[in-house]
């Protein structure tokens, strides 16, 4: 049921965020001048909570039964195949929830499209991208916690760390060591595919932006954030493929 929520809660709360620009142009002298930032950041980290928190008790809760089933011949490949399908499948659903409510909200994006046209639906394929790769870092943490006991701890940490390498609270652009780290997390590249589809850079005045190359408004810009959330889910599911295999 929390799960199922989940999306309705985290759509309503991007409804918080005072000001009425929504994705537009804010105003720099206005209430909220970093008003786009702040929707973006709580759709992008809302991602980022609903793939992991999805995924992240999958794995630890199932190993007696799977390493049971395993060892009588059930491809682990195969079995990780079908775990991804499911939980797209999941992930695509709660990121069209909470960025239908989020637009409707909040208005929809007030720049044109960089590739797929519709600034609505690009956003949702940013967020949607996001919550997937998510899922997979769940995944990840689930194949690395030896108890129920320690999901929680991983869970906040992941959460806590994303919110701050995504860079749309605390700017990481530049910064030795902490955009290198940024990197590793779906949070920086999930809010820099958004930042790009809405146009950051432009929308949000000057003092309140770091201007960061990967927001670009074009089509590169884009599609390297995604290029890079696509990255990092192909490296994380190797990494629980690998945590999960078969020890002889």
């Amino acid at each position: 049921m929390f799960l199922a929520a989940l999306p309705f809660m985290l759509g309503l709360l991007t409804l918080t965020v005072p000001g009425h620009s929504g994705f537009g142009v804010a105003d720099p002298n206005g209430k909220t001048p970093a008003e786009p930032a702040q929707i973006l950041v709580l759709l992008c980290v809302g991602a980022v909570f609903m793939g992991t928190a999805l995924t992240i008790r999958d794995l630890v809760g199932e190993r007696p039964i799977f390493h049971r089933e395993q060892a009588f011949g059930l491809s682990t490949q195969a079995y990780l195949l079908a775990k991804i399908a499911v939980f797209s499948m999941f992930a695509t659903a709660q990121a069209a929830i909470v960025t239908t409510i989020a637009v409707i909200g909040k208005g929809a994006p007030t720049r044109g499209a960089v590739l797929l046209g519709n600034p609505t639906l690009e956003l949702f394929v940013a967020v949607a991208a996001t919550c997937f790769a998510s899922a997979i870092v769940g995944m990840g943490m689930s194949a690395l916690a030896r108890s129920s006991d320690q999901i929680l701890p991983l869970l906040v940490v992941a959460i806590m760390a994303q919110l701050v390498f995504s860079s749309g609270i605390i700017p990481v652009t530049n910064r030795v060591v902490l955009d290198q780290l940024s990197w590793l997390t779906p949070a920086r590249w999930g809010f820099a595919a958004s930042a790009s589809t809405i146009d950051l850079n432009t929308v949000q005045p000057s003092p309140f932006s770091p201007k960061d190359s990967h927001w670009h408004h074009t089509t590169g810009a884009w599609l390297l954030d995604m290029a890079m959330l696509g990255l990092l889910s192909t490296v994380y599911a190797g990494f629980v493929l690998w945590r999960i295999r078969l020890k002889r």
